[in-house]
């Protein structure tokens, strides 16, 4: 041990006596080993880093930056992305820290914004922007809380109020929807944006609201200006009427069928005409409110003839008074009579105005496929048999008073039982490979990392030593008028470093010209003084070598 640490001290101290430019060589070659051996291993040790959070405003990548750095949880930041990544590791307990201090925030700051301190001397236009950009942010944020949306962004064209115009521009509003990937606004939740924003804007009319997608595509319908507006809506309350009906069918056969072992269809007839009907009756039964009866009896004769003439008549007859009260008595009939009845009668008036909502059910067509199920025969074996005409009519009462059935409407209810067509097995998901594991990669990280290391230290490291150690009292010199026997010459010759060579003393950088061969035996006594066992190696390959 203290031989090798000793070799190694005369060969760094050997580098003193090579040339500038060698030694220039050798120690950047040798920086340059380490640095790439530190490299390595700072390589093999790094932890495969997972995307935390990306897309982030910078005011809260700010915020999520400081945070890690108080937990002390590794990340590494792109500014060219926004996104920031840590450890796979660590993922899921820098996710639980960021959450428990409500990061990451947004930036949306809404009404918040309206009790900052405001500067003196702000103008009234200002204001009204800042309450607008408040009001703006509130929306958004009420629509980025969909399950659908991502982001949201809202702009609102309010024109300036003035009592001066009669008739001034309407508000508007646009909203940009940014979607997650795979998911899609539905009719209503499209409707629930529109009607959420045309009612936190005081006199913005929903038609006057535009929601566009991240695509860039139309998603609002803009007042229902085409003319199909009607008919659309008319096919998603029919579908939704079918699904109604189809719904009911399943709860009540599939705890008798089981799931999967029957497929039910409705199809619903709807009339969508609007009637409108007015009437006015009256009531048959009539009530006397008022009566007046009035009648005049009269026996004085009137006037007759020309007037201012007597009458052509003679003078009536006079009766004894005792007579004329009998013939008055006998019935006497008077010359003159008038009878008049008035009524008032109370009647019932009934005006109606009815209007008949559009949507109503004129007749339903039900289907029922009911599958083979599996029963055991004669024999014992199971097979899959058709449901009995019992219990195919069992099953048609259900359905029948699932939907409802009216023959009277001209509803139809058709049940019938076949084979379903099974379908094929899901294939099983390959397992993954050998080079999908994560312990794989990182053995093979280290795994060559190590064989860097090792072709790090064998093909430069140990060449830079070697000739380090060139110039050194390890070679001996010898006459140049050596015998030839004895001498191995240049370096080119494929001669082992314990060979021991006599010629070319000029490449050992001994002085120039041949140097006395006292000095030669001086070295070479020094030498064998030094290092005993290299001069008997050496010793032994001259003698293998001479025979």
């Amino acid at each position: 041990m203290a031989i090798a640490i000793q070799t190694l001290l005369d060969r760094f101290g050997n580098l003193s006596q090579l040339p500038a430019t060698r030694q220039l060589g050798l120690l950047l070659g040798l920086a340059a080993s380490v640095a790439l051996g530190l490299g390595l291993v700072q390589w093999a040790a790094k932890p495969d880093f997972v995307p935390l959070y990306g897309d982030l405003s910078p005011g809260a990548t700010t915020e999520v930056l400081r945070s890690l750095d108080a937990a002390g949880i590794q990340h590494r930041f792109d500014n060219r992305r926004g996104m920031i990544s840590v450890p796979a590791d660590e993922v899921h307990q820098a996710r639980l820290q960021l959450a428990s201090e409500g990061l990451p925030q947004s930036d949306t700051t809404g009404f918040s914004m309206l009790y900052q301190e405001q500067q003196m001397g702000i103008s009234s236009f200002i204001e009204k922007a800042r309450y607008d950009r408040a009001l703006e942010q509130e929306l958004a944020r009420s629509i980025a809380s969909l399950d659908s949306v991502k982001a949201a962004r809202v702009h609102l064209a309010l024109p300036k109020q003035s009592a001066f115009v009669r008739r001034g521009s309407q508000p508007a509003a646009s909203v940009l929807l940014s979607l997650y990937a795979g998911r899609v606004l539905t009719e209503r939740q499209l409707a629930g944006v529109v009607f959420l924003v045309s009612s936190s804007v005081p006199g913005l009319a929903a038609e006057h609201v535009s929601v566009v997608d991240n695509q860039g595509k139309l998603l609002s319908s803009q007042g229902n200006q085409d003319g199909f507006a009607h008919t659309k809506e008319q096919f998603r309350y029919t579908r939704e009427l079918e699904a109604s009906y189809v719904e009911r069918i399943n709860e009540i056969l599939t705890p008798i069928l089981g799931a999967g072992a029957f497929r039910a269809q409705v199809t619903a007839d709807l009339d969508f005409t609007r009637v409108e009907r007015t009437s006015e009756s009256y009531a048959p039964e009539r009530s006397i409110r008022s009566e007046q009866l009035v009648e005049e009896l009269s026996d004085s004769r009137s006037a007759e003839g020309i007037p201012g003439t007597l009458s052509n008549e003679p003078p009536r007859e006079t009766a004894v008074a005792g007579q004329a009260t009998e013939a008055g008595a006998a019935g006497s009939t008077p010359t003159r009579s008038s009878k008049r009845e008035v009524r008032n009668y109370e009647l019932d008036k009934t005006i109606s105005h009815i209007r008949e909502v559009p949507g109503s059910l004129r007749k339903l067509s039900v289907a029922v496929v009911v599958d083979y199920r599996a029963q055991v025969n004669e024999a014992g074996q199971s097979e899959r048999l058709p449901l009995s005409e019992q219990q195919l009519a069992e099953v048609n009462a259900l359905v029948r008073e699932a939907v409802g059935f009216s023959e009277a409407r001209g509803d139809s209810v058709n049940v019938v039982s076949a084979g379903f067509v099974a379908a094929p097995e899901p294939e099983a998901l390959p397992e993954p490979s050998l080079l999908e594991q994560d312990w794989v990669w990182r053995l093979g990280k280290i795994a060559v990392a190590g064989l860097g290391l090792l072709l790090l230290v064998f093909a430069v490291l140990r060449p830079v030593m070697q000739a380090a150690g060139g110039p050194s009292a390890h070679r001996l010199a010898a006459p140049a008028a050596a015998p030839q026997g004895l001498l191995a010459t240049g370096e080119g010759d494929g001669l082992g470093e314990d060979q021991v060579t006599l010629g070319q003393q000029e490449r050992l950088g001994l002085p120039g010209g041949a140097p006395a061969y006292q000095q030669q035996l001086n070295m070479a006594r020094s030498m064998v003084e030094k290092e005993p066992e290299r001069v008997a190696h050496v010793v032994k390959g001259w003698v293998a070598a001479d025979g």
